[in-house]
């Protein structure tokens, strides 16, 4: 029943997200006022199910710094960047994930929003990636990961359009 219910929570947020930023690709879709208030109440704590949630991506990498083991990260260190991303998406990002409910609404996903980051995977990789820097010392270019995240999801976004515009023509002519 949890996961039915993380499942409908999470499927309204999404369709929120894209009601609000792409209106004109979703539609007849109605909002569920209680999940948006549910969602909005999520964004402000700094604690959900007794767990700390970071409020942006330096507090993040600086919570993994604290809860993750030395032998984890040296082995998450030693993957190239594109393994970081690619080999422990489903692991380790699942686990940022669940532990910052990433998925459900947090301010951490309020705060990748507000950067125009709105895909929870996106917003996954961006932790991983970033964090993976870090422990390399490399520079984190956050700017760029978030226009790259953006242009991204624009493109997805465009293809919606140009397939919500195909089936409304492919209709009009039915009629």
């Amino acid at each position: 029943m949890k996961t039915m219910n993380r499942f409908i929570l999470t499927f309204s947020f999404c369709t929120l997200i894209y009601a609000f930023s792409f209106s004109q690709v979703v539609s007849n879709i109605p909002i569920d006022s209680a999940q948006i208030k549910e969602y909005e109440r999520r964004t402000k704590l700094t604690r959900i199910d007794g767990k700390y949630i970071p409020k942006d991506l330096n507090d993040a990498l600086m919570e993994l710094d604290k809860i993750m083991e030395d032998g984890a990260k040296k082995k998450f260190q030693a993957y190239s960047e594109e393994d970081a991303r690619t080999k422990t998406h489903f692991s380790f990002g699942k686990y940022i994930n669940a532990r910052w409910s990433i998925q459900e609404g947090s301010r951490l996903t309020a705060w990748f929003q507000k950067c125009k980051i709105y895909n929870f995977d996106d917003m996954i990789d961006c932790v991983i990636t970033t964090y993976h820097r870090k422990l390399n010392d490399k520079p984190i270019q956050f700017e760029k990961l978030a226009n790259y995240y953006y242009k991204k999801q624009m493109e997805v976004t465009e293809k919606l359009k140009k397939e919500k515009a195909l089936r409304d023509s492919k209709k009009k002519k039915k009629k």
